[in-house]
């Protein structure tokens, strides 16, 4: 392979690994151990800013695999439409959303995370994505989609109560069969909306800006996303195989992912688990009673409804059955509906965090 003739290392072999959603890896053994080739259909540029990012969170100590730089110095290898990155293979224990042990572990790694991630500054020519200072925006678009997507719920549902014809084409029958799916959204979705318009009026408030500001000038990131297929738990602790994506938002952001996409997976919100997973970070990663508040105000606007109700609607989860739909979207009202006591009583449980 061409590419990996750029790269300082005498390579024994090459197996294929994975090859899905425009992402293909390979494994590759060389003389100084084996290391893991990534292609991502994606700019060079933004490639670049991702790399550069992983190389800086490396020498900032943070437990990631090593990345290597070209021959000539490239942290990464454009090609076209096309960026490849080269780093070391971590093998280890695999980590568990139910191991409460390794999720205290994942929380005090996002800590040094967003410690290391400070000071980042990205190379000039890189193609640079920032969030900060856009969440009334995005608040917005996400509560219009909720309201048209109400009304198709409402048209959905009127349709398919309908006297049925005395002949029903077979082709046509699944039309005259009770839309649930769309039924469950319009019980659930007034209390969703009103949730939505009470996280957007509390950015107004000014915990939001001022922290939007201290994370600008200190320059850190996050990482969107720390799905745990991207961590191993090595005998030294934990570590990062690969860091797929960062921009430039508040800590939070990825807090609010990590807790929602546990307690989705519990199918309830449970605030002593909670508690134990913000404590644990907040060790690491101490944030003030006003950021808190911000934390409060993002997990308060439904984003996992507006996520399951918005593949529905435009069809995105082609492989999905309407059973899996339909338990899906219910086992997210059951999160979102427990966690109305976590939302109201924020100075207990932040005391609780502090303790």
């Amino acid at each position: 392979m061409n590419i990996l003739s750029l790269y300082p290392f005498d390579v024994q072999s090459i197996t294929l690994l994975t090859n899905k959603s425009g992402r293909t890896t390979w494994r590759v053994e060389t003389e100084q151990g084996t290391k893991i080739l990534k292609r991502v259909v994606m700019k060079p540029a933004r490639m670049l800013l991702i790399a550069e990012g992983h190389e800086h969170l490396q020498e900032n100590g943070l437990q990631i695999a090593a990345i290597h730089r070209t021959k000539a110095g490239a942290i990464c290898v454009g090609a076209e439409n096309s960026a490849y990155v080269l780093y070391d293979l971590q093998e280890g224990k695999e980590v568990l959303y139910y191991d409460k042990r390794q999720m205290l572990q994942i929380m005090e790694f996002i800590g040094k995370f967003h410690q290391a991630s400070t000071g980042y500054m990205p190379h000039e020519t890189s193609k640079k994505r920032s969030r900060l200072g856009k969440w009334h925006k995005l608040f917005r678009w996400k509560l219009q989609e909720l309201e048209g997507n109400k009304m198709l719920a409402i048209k959905s549902d009127l349709e398919n109560n309908l006297p049925a014809p005395a002949v029903i084409d077979p082709e046509m029958e699944q039309t005259w069969m009770t839309d649930q799916f769309s039924k469950m959204v319009i019980e659930s979705i007034d209390e969703m909306i009103l949730r939505g318009k009470q996280a957007l009026a509390e950015l107004d408030e000014g915990h939001y800006e001022k922290w939007s500001l201290q994370c600008l000038e200190s320059r850190m990131f996050c990482q969107q996303d720390f799905t745990l297929a991207r961590f191993i738990e090595l005998d030294e602790g934990l570590a990062m195989k690969e860091l797929h994506s960062i921009t430039a938002d508040l800590p939070s952001r990825d807090l609010r992912v990590i807790l929602n996409k546990v307690m989705k997976k519990m199918s309830v919100w449970d605030n002593d688990l909670v508690i134990d997973l913000l404590r644990t970070y907040d060790k690491t990663n101490p944030l003030t009673k006003d950021q808190y508040r911000v934390l409060w105000t993002d997990l308060k606007f439904p984003h996992l409804y507006c996520s399951i109700v918005h593949k529905y609607f435009l069809g995105q989860k082609t492989s999905w059955s309407d059973e899996k739909y339909i338990w899906a979207i219910q086992n997210i009202i059951a999160v979102e509906q427990s966690k109305q006591k976590f939302l109201s009583d924020f100075d207990e449980f932040y005391s609780k965090i502090k303790a």
